[in-house]
């Protein structure tokens, strides 16, 4: 059995590429958007005596960490075909990412999960929840009420494109695991109805001086069932606000919609959104956790540099083991003033030990040092790093992507 791992060498390798993705998934929905967005030197493959088994496609993403621009690899379209797993070839294909991703300067990877089991074990921890509201506007009113000095006007995507834009560059530069939206992400994803020639609608919020401020993306079909009352679902695909006037102009614009009884977020809202402390009864939002966006650590010490921390200080740190990234394996000083950082190689003692997983969601900022090393998944040799540890991986925001790829 030869195998040899490359990437697609040409659009005719990329289409037998998407056929085993979609065989993989059950699926061809969005298959052919995929495709045409997605370039030959992207992938990464292991071919069986000439024919392709093992798919992995990486695009070259720019996210907010902690508020600054790091170039990662989003994966994507990892699959296997029945016949060829349990021989190492995805372990295989996705060393060879790595590499490509380290010479490229990706020294992040991401992606979301189809099982966290798989991912795990190649040294992904998670960065952050996907959360979802399933709610009868009828019934998520605010406690309080205040009228928006503002208005909601509802347009067309192509209408608003210029618009919405610019509002989500405006929300995202100071967040933390928020994508650069090129625009074939935008059509791809917060854009893309979720039946084809379905219409999609946006509604923008203006201040009283005429800016925008916020805007959803969304779209309604009916649901009939059997019990009495509107039977209109409706989907919030995109929910961007710069500030809480524009938050809950965007709600009670949702909410006006008499004929419908469902409303959904599709992933738009993070951790720290503010309507579970701003519903009269916030139950009615039933609310749901999940695991979302999962992070890799390609090269340790030029990706821990290239993020803000929380304060200034220095912790000394060891990467026990990466098999998949063997460079990583060491000890390392990180030295910050807050905004800017240097990572080194010592040979000082490690106060903490390190698994790759665990690295990966401290510095997503998903959780804390102190309670990794609670639950035995950080080793504390020096109890009083854990605390400074907690301090220097603090983010200004929550992790939240509110996109999928």
């Amino acid at each position: 059995m030869a195998v040899e791992i490359r990437p697609c060498r040409d659009r005719d390798e990329l289409a037998d590429y998407g056929k085993i993705v979609s065989y993989v998934f059950a699926s061809t929905e969005g298959m052919e958007e995929e495709l045409a967005t997605t370039q030959p030197e992207w992938t990464t493959c292991a071919f069986v005596d000439g024919r392709m088994a093992t798919t992995l496609g990486a695009y070259p993403f720019t996210v907010r960490l902690n508020g600054a621009p790091v170039p990662m690899g989003g994966v994507t379209a990892v699959g296997t075909l029945p016949e060829f797993r349990r021989r190492g070839l995805l372990r295989q294909v996705m060393r060879q990412a790595f590499e490509t991703m380290r010479d490229r300067g990706q020294d992040f990877a991401i992606l979301l999960a189809s099982m966290g089991a798989i991912y795990q074990r190649f040294g992904y921890g998670l960065a952050c929840s996907y959360i979802r509201y399933e709610f009868d506007p009828r019934f998520a009113a605010f406690e309080t009420t205040a009228p928006a000095p503002g208005s909601v006007t509802m347009m067309t995507p192509d209408e608003a494109f210029p618009i919405i834009k610019q509002l989500y560059i405006r929300w995202a530069t100071p967040r933390n695991l928020a994508i650069h939206r090129s625009t074939d992400l935008w059509r791809a994803g917060r854009l893309r109805p979720r039946k084809k020639d379905e219409p999609v609608y946006v509604a923008v919020y203006r201040d009283a001086d005429g800016e925008p401020q916020g805007h959803a993306v969304y779209q309604t079909h009916e649901e009939h069932g059997s019990a009495p009352g509107p039977d209109q679902a409706l989907t919030v695909r995109d929910f961007i606000a710069l500030n809480i006037e524009a938050y809950r102009a965007l709600w009670e614009y949702i909410r006006s919609h008499d004929l419908v009884g469902q409303v959904r977020t599709a992933g738009c809202v993070g951790e720290d959104d503010p309507a579970p402390d701003l519903l009269l009864e916030p139950r009615m939002l039933n609310r749901y956790v999940g695991d979302h966006i999962w992070m890799r650590v390609v090269d340790v010490e030029r990706g821990l540099a290239r993020r803000p921390y929380g304060t200034r200080g220095e912790l000394a740190f060891e990467v026990a083991e990466d098999g998949l990234c063997p460079w990583n394996k060491g000890t390392y000083l990180l030295e910050t003033d807050g905004p800017t950082a240097s990572v080194t190689r010592t040979a000082r003692a490690p106060e903490l030990v390190i698994p790759l997983n665990t690295l990966a969601s401290l510095v997503a900022g998903y959780r804390t040092a102190t309670h990794f090393a609670r639950i035995g998944r950080l080793e504390a040799r020096d109890q009083s790093a854990l605390a400074r540890a907690d301090a220097l991986f603090r983010t200004e925001y929550p992790p939240h992507c509110p996109d999928s790829f």
